[in-house]
């Protein structure tokens, strides 16, 4: 006899979901770049100018207070197919927005100006509710059938057993907040910026060296990121967001490990992905690569 099946379950072949992405790095790598290739800016800082002047056609929501996060998700929880990627830039500044919500709202009911409560301090009460909503909204957008973007910076710590971890930046609990974020995404990559040799040298012999935007997609210590579809590879040099869409969609091979995206695939299938090499730093460390501080362009 044949069991009958609840309706919930499916089959998983004809399972899709949205891809939620979180590229983190310094100020002035090129975060904000990378997010001009959404159809959607939701701006919550200043510097979406660097979008536009490198030719972004993207909109541009600018998100000023925390009811401004609110309003946006309401409208893309009704419209989901108005934009095929939605970014948040950056969700490092998003989570002040919803501390600053919190002791301006305790602030007022306290009596304001003539109350005891200090606008710019927040109370032990107060850390639960803005960490507890910060995660609450993060998880909201997350399972929104939208392409979600979200940029943050670097958090430099420490981890119990006294190595150097990188993640994104967000605030609370130790590191415990900023590992629960990564945990929701499908993609999380750590961005730099590079120089390496293109093979060619100057009137001098001098070797000349190229300019690269690197985004890892594989844990190299101390970086975190990771790559739940296995399409990515180790790293890519210069990918847009369409580049990195199409590799999760199969429309395009994966790389064979690093570099470039491959060659377009026939029909677009998915197939099933190869195992990733072990991630190292060996390929930062080559003798055809320079760092670039990012200070130093500003």
């Amino acid at each position: 006899m044949t069991t009958a099946k609840p309706d919930a379950i499916i089959s998983l072949e004809d399972w899709d979901e949205s891809t939620n992405y979180l590229l983190y790095a310094d100020s002035g790598v090129g975060k904000t770049v990378h997010a001009g290739g959404a159809g959607l800016i939701l701006g919550v800082e200043k510097g979406t100018v660097s979008a536009k002047r490198l030719g972004s056609k993207a909109d541009l929501w600018p998100i000023k207070t925390w009811p401004d996060i609110q309003k946006a998700y309401i409208w893309l929880k009704k419209n989901p197919d108005a934009y095929p990627w939605v970014a948040i830039d950056s969700a490092t500044e998003m989570q002040q927005l919803a501390l600053r919500f919190i002791l301006e709202k305790e602030w007022h009911a306290a009596g304001g100006a003539k109350g005891a409560r200090d606008i710019d301090i927040p109370q032990i009460q107060d850390h639960q509710k803005w960490q507890n909503m910060f995660k609450r909204f993060i998880k909201s957008f997350c399972d929104l059938p939208v392409n979600m973007l979200f940029t943050a910076l670097p958090l430099h710590v420490e981890d119990e057993n006294g190595e150097d971890l990188v993640l994104p930046d967000f605030s609370g609990k130790g590191y415990q907040i900023a590992q629960w974020v990564c945990a929701q995404m499908s993609v999380v990559g750590y961005m730099k910026k590079i120089r390496k040799k293109t093979g060619e040298t100057d009137d001098n012999g001098e070797d000349i060296f190229q300019e690269v935007r690197r985004i890892r997609f594989q844990y190299t210590p101390p970086y975190f990121a990771k790559d739940r579809y296995n399409v990515l590879g180790r790293y890519l040099d210069d990918p847009s967001l369409a580049s990195i869409d199409a590799l999760i969609k199969g429309e395009v091979s994966p790389p064979e490990s690093t570099g470039k995206p491959g060659q377009k695939k026939a029909g677009g299938s998915k197939g099933r992905p190869s195992e990733p090499e072990p991630a190292t730093d060996a390929d930062d460390d080559s003798d055809d690569i320079e760092d670039i501080d990012p200070d130093e362009e500003n």
